[in-house]
């Protein structure tokens, strides 16, 4: 697979994931605890390269845990997940050493604009906190993207 039938096919996969993400958005912004201060939403590619990847919400703020737990039933926003039927939704996968492009760059770079696009879908978001899309280990050329400042819409 090339470089770019492989963002074709990861972008196309994301989209039809867009509304699933729209329902689940409200809810984590509802959720956020008032000692949250940023709504990290983290982009993790797989270690080995392959495409594999999860998106998932993160707050910063006191005490992580207590109030991470606060947004744990709405923080998955997108989970790949291998089935008996293939890997659900069926993003691309790919065998690393085969091909000669940067898959976790390219992941989370696609995964950036997708959540911008539903992000943005919505016009003015109310929400205190900035909210701030990650690549989990650097990986992605065109993360940190604020997504929101904490500033009213």
């Amino acid at each position: 697979m090339t470089e770019s039938e492989f963002i074709a096919k990861l972008t196309a996969v994301l989209d039809g994931q867009s509304d699933a993400a729209r329902t689940q958005i409200p809810l984590l912004l509802a959720s956020l605890p008032d000692a949250a201060t940023r709504l990290d939403l983290q982009i993790f590619p797989a270690q080995d390269g392959g495409g594999f990847f999860t998106v998932r919400a993160s707050v910063d703020g006191p005490n992580l845990y207590v109030i991470n737990k606060s947004i744990d039933a709405h923080a998955d926003l997108f989970d790949a997940k291998y089935t008996e039927d293939g890997v659900q939704p069926p993003i691309p996968i790919v065998d690393c050493f085969d091909v000669d492009y940067p898959v976790n760059d390219i992941v989370v770079d696609c995964a950036a604009k997708w959540l911008q696009t539903v992000w943005h879908s919505f016009g003015g978001i109310k929400c205190d906190i900035p909210v701030v899309i990650v690549g989990h280990d650097d990986y992605g050329t065109v993360t940190p993207v604020e997504l929101h400042s904490g500033a009213a819409a």
